[in-house]
């Protein structure tokens, strides 16, 4: 394993006068820790007023919503619709960034006292719009359509809604080429010809973006009977950008920080149950929170049953409903935990009796398995094997599968050249998403094998390091300022921190003991193969956080690497 040149640490590269120079004057003129300002530095801030846009990010700074292609078509088309009492669709998906979506979309109307019909189609019909519903619609008197995390590649079934005399508008985020389906408004800042700044919002983002865009036309003609808050949304907004793990930067990183900011100090009814239940520690919704307690439980509604209870959960006006849909929704959650156990227990006993015969790719398949813990699956026999894997089942008389490549390849191009073989294919480097008749079953795998060969370029694992820190800096106050770097996660990850030690102890299952120079004992988990043991000094990066542990609040390393 290797580790990166921490850019701007002044003990590493040339010009380190320059850039102590550079630390000093953000540390003096931002008033921040040492520690921080190099940490600042390492991520590219160069002067005083950029440290202070990047830890205090402003709502105000948000990017101009009608940067966003054919938003002005939308927001007056949604203004017509609700004038003249129209029946309003809101069309999602089943993830936690299409709920999140629609939740935000049903609060909005339902503060302009409209009742919208509300579809997600479960995993079972699949995502996007649907022919068949669509007719549906139009025989309920449906006459427009707002589709959410979904839409952009619906250009036939748009078309459909629109001989019916429904009109579309779209509100997405997914990849789309230069054919733009046939609705009043696409709204996706991946556009070819969007001139909004931050190409990779959620859908979440795009839909809140909209919102704000709606807000300010309807409050300008005088057409909202009172002031409606959106920061107060903005819960629903970090569930799904997070969800969907999106880069948090630029308008991502300012929706996302301060939306932790509403979770933290005015929970609304969804979340109160979580902090009244014990399911969160009050105080301690971050990404850790969100990425392993709140959003599973959001998507595990749509991966084993229907997705509507986790949307009720999100719009839920009374702690005493949100506490019973928590109930529920750990339930599901526990459920997907089983069957995603059973699958994954039963493919690698089948591995390991049978073995790889060479093959460098694992792709299986079953009739039992359930449709909604696929990905997941791929992703831990990926994980665990090292190798793309692509797990299978049937699915209403077609077998559909989900894939994960992982590092080294690029798994939509493998997929790419066995489409001869697939009905349908979609996804991106890391992950696919596959469908194909009973008889292509055996070919594919052989075919995906042929595909891997050769493609799979080994990688050693990097661990960047931001900058040296010794333990001494490792303050209340630095690690309170610590917490205005993030919000954390893709594209701006927890600060990673080199610390040279005089002993490192890590039992089986990870839980380590670090001895720093003075003889104090600092608690850490380390991720390793067996036990280690080492005296006489190491260095080890890691990256320091504040965890909970009978009410008192104490420092943990995250440890990356020991060297």
């Amino acid at each position: 394993m290797g580790k990166d040149s921490p850019r701007g640490d002044p003990h590493h590269g040339a010009g380190e006068e320059r850039t102590a120079r550079i630390i000093h004057e953000i540390a003096e003129g931002s008033g921040v820790p040492h520690l921080i300002a190099r940490i600042l530095v390492a991520r590219g801030v160069r002067t005083p007023d950029e440290a202070h846009v990047f830890l205090r990010p402003r709502l105000a700074d948000l990017s101009d919503p009608f940067l966003l292609p054919d938003m002005d078509r939308g927001v007056t088309r949604l203004i017509e619709a609700v004038a003249r009492g129209e029946r309003i669709c809101i069309w999602g998906d089943y993830d936690a960034d299409g709920i999140s979506s629609l939740a935000l979309m049903s609060n909005f109307l339902t503060r302009l006292e409209v009742v919208p019909v509300i579809h997600i189609p479960t995993r079972e019909e699949g995502y996007g719009l649907h022919v068949d519903k669509v007719e549906d619609l139009a025989k309920e008197g449906v006459s427009l359509i707002v589709s959410l995390d979904c839409g952009s590649s619906n250009g036939a079934e748009i078309a459909h809604a629109r001989s019916l005399g429904m009109d579309t508008i779209v509100i997405d985020h997914h990849e789309m080429g230069s054919e733009v389906p046939p609705a009043v408004a696409v709204i996706n800042p991946k556009r070819q010809d969007s001139r909004f700044p931050t190409r990779d919002l959620a859908a979440c983002g795009v839909t809140f973006f909209f919102l704000l865009g709606l807000r300010r036309v309807m409050h300008g003609k005088g057409l909202i009977p009172a002031h409606i808050n959106l920061k107060r949304e903005l819960d629903l907004v970090t569930v799904g950008t997070v969800g969907d793990m999106v880069p948090l930067t630029g308008d991502n990183r300012i929706l996302v920080r301060h939306g932790m900011e509403v979770m933290n100090t005015k929970p609304r009814a969804w979340l109160k149950s979580m902090l009244d239940s014990r399911v969160i520690s009050k105080g301690l919704v971050n990404e850790f929170a969100l990425g392993f307690i709140i959003i599973p439980r959001i998507n595990a509604a749509g991966r084993v049953a229907s997705p509507h209870p986790a949307l009720d959960f999100l719009v839920a006006r009374e702690t005493g409903s949100a506490l019973n849909l928590l109930a529920h929704l750990q339930k599901l959650n526990s459920l997907r935990q089983q069957r995603e156990k059973k699958i994954h227990e039963e493919i690698v006993t089948s591995l390991s009796r049978e073995g790889f015969s060479g093959r460098r790719t694992i792709v299986v398949f079953d009739e039992k398995w359930h449709a909604g813990v696929l990905g997941i699956v791929a992703q831990k026999l990926t994980e665990q094997f090292e190798r793309p894997a692509i797990v299978i089942t049937r699915v209403n008389g077609v077998w559909k599968g989900s894939g994960r490549g992982g590092e080294g390849m690029d798994l939509f191009e493998a997929i790419r050249s066995t489409s001869s073989l697939l009905l349908k294919y979609g996804g991106h480097k890391y992950a696919c998403g596959i469908s194909l008749k009973e008889e292509n079953l055996a070919l594919f795998a052989e075919a995906f094998e042929k595909a891997v060969e050769g493609s799979i370029t080994p990688r050693r694992r990097t661990v960047h390091v931001d900058t040296a820190a010794g333990f001494d800096e490792l303050t209340a106050e630095v690690m309170e300022r610590l917490e205005d770097l993030g919000p954390f996660g893709i594209g701006n990850p927890r600060p990673n921190l080199s610390f040279e030690v005089a002993g490192i102890s890590v039992a089986p299952k990870g839980y380590t003991k670090v001895t720093d120079g003075d003889n104090r004992i600092w608690d850490g988990f380390y991720a390793t193969k067996g036990a280690l043991q080492r005296e006489g000094g190491a260095r080890i990066i890691a990256s320091p956080v504040i965890k909970m542990r009978m009410g008192e609040r104490f420092i943990h390393l995250n440890i990356k690497e020991v060297e």
